[in-house]
């Protein structure tokens, strides 16, 4: 027996648009689906609905495989039931023959390694795999937040190819000229071919404080390749940015739902409020997702007594239901309501809590059809500092819809000018953000509609 932290989470793979003539494409079983990493600072990569430690027990009359004497237990099905029986001589068949013909001569533990690795990749499921020790530790480190990197936010895209989808106002990378859709083609003289995944992509880009990292990317508008050494330096993570448009009309912008962000969004409510916001426009474009806890406690603080989403899985080998429901203590008034912008990079923890308002009628949706995420997982941590991630469950908004591979339809469908697509949001005049200006069309009219006092 041993102890392993479990996490629930609902993650995200944000996709790009198909471009021409594009460098060749990474195959997929080497990047997998792995999500969004900002080199920078957080690895947007798991959304947990609540952090608990659960003890997997492994007790029991647990062997049932043993190759020769002096194996250990390598599984724990019904070795009498015929079918099992065949499937594990053949597991036992194939295990001899790599362990004694193969050309390197591979120990025991690193078969087994092996075989876990290949079982989760042959489930065939996008959000389904295993992490190393070194991965997962690099995920947990994200989440804190501040480290030395080169301020750009990268997306795995369904290509394979490592995509520049933000960067940071004042960053490294935009004072090197890079752009949002920017592809990545070495890292340090290491093609993207040879990197396995995007952790270790963050960790090639990231480094100590003052050295720099040499970069070739592809430009996509261009179609030319650009060579740049970009200085790292420490970026820290704002994840949520705010101020007043206008009299009565607040904006607060989400890049994603890391640990505190719930903290520091209602933070954000409270001083407009304080200035006089009796109406907000929260920008979720471009964030992929988060802590799913997060959101669920920003909902709880913006709903009255409902409920804000559904879990549908399994959990011990059974169905379960989990319903979350918010309670009567709001913090924000009953009338408030809510422009929220989406756009294709809108995800998974986004989708949730910009879903959940508009079902309750507090929201408007405005901008572009968002990625579509409504599976979660579960991760697991193993006693070698390893993690398995497994898609246990779905979650329904509160009207019963799962938005798996379909996304959100924006009640207002904008797009941004192509000029507008190449500059980072923190950087967007906002009278060349076609989106925004919609979403505060919308609020005057809800303004001027309600009956003078």
């Amino acid at each position: 027996m041993h102890d392993e932290n479990q996490f629930r989470h609902l993650d995200t793979v944000p996709e790009s648009k198909p471009e021409q003539n594009k460098p060749e494409k990474q195959p997929r079983n080497v990047w997998g689906y792995v999500l969004t990493v900002l080199i920078t600072a957080t690895l947007t990569f798991i959304l947990t609905a609540g952090v608990a430690i659960a003890v997997v027990s492994f007790a029991g009359n647990a062997n049932l495989i043993n190759f020769g004497n002096d194996k250990n237990t390598l599984s724990f099905v019904d070795p009498d039931d015929p079918v099992n029986k065949a499937a594990l001589d053949k597991l036992q068949r194939i295990y001899e023959l790599v362990d004694g013909e193969f050309v390197d001569d591979l120990t025991d533990a690193e078969l087994i390694d092996a075989m876990a690795r290949g079982l989760l990749a042959e489930l065939d499921n996008p959000y389904t795999f295993y992490l190393s020790a070194e991965q997962n530790q690099l995920i947990k480190e994200s989440f804190a937040g501040n480290y030395s990197g080169i301020g750009a936010m990268v997306a795995i895209n369904r290509d394979g190819q490592a995509e520049v989808t933000e960067l940071t106002a004042g960053g490294p990378a935009i004072e090197a000229g890079v752009k949002l859709g920017d592809v990545f083609l070495e890292v340090d003289g290491k093609p993207m071919t040879e990197i396995n995944d995007v952790t270790e992509l963050a960790a090639l880009v990231r480094g100590e404080e003052g050295t720099k990292v040499e970069i070739k990317f592809y430009r996509t508008s261009t179609k030319e390749t650009l060579d740049l050494s970009i200085e790292r330096r420490p970026i820290s993570s704002t994840t949520v940015v705010a101020r007043i448009l206008e009299n009565g009309i607040g904006y607060i912008q989400i890049r994603e739902f890391n640990t505190g962000v719930s903290e520091k969004f209602l933070s954000a409510v409270k001083g407009l409020q304080n200035e006089g916001a009796t109406q907000l426009v929260i920008d979720l474009r471009n964030n992929g997702g988060g802590l799913a806890n997060e959101v669920l406690d920003m909902l709880d603080q913006m709903l009255p007594a409902v409920e804000m989403t559904r879990f549908a899985g399994r959990r011990n080998g059974a169905p379960f239901t989990d319903i979350k429901m918010s309670d009567a203590n709001s913090m924000v008034p009953a009338d408030m309501r809510y422009a929220i912008l989406v756009n294709n990079m809108t995800a998974s923890a986004s989708e949730l809590m910009a879903g959940s308002l508009r079902d309750h009628g507090l929201a408007r949706l405005i901008g572009e059809q968002s990625y579509g995420k409504g599976s979660g997982t579960i991760t697991v941590e193993l006693s070698d500092g390893s993690a398995v991630q497994l898609t246990n469950f779905l979650y329904y908004l509160p009207k019963g819809d799962n938005i798996e591979e379909k996304g959100l339809t924006p009640d207002e469908i904008v797009s941004l000018t192509e000029d507008a697509k190449s500059e980072p949001l923190a950087l967007l005049d906002p009278a060349d953000d076609t989106q925004l200006q919609a979403a505060i069309a919308w609020l005057r009219s809800l303004r001027s509609a309600r009956p003078a006092a």
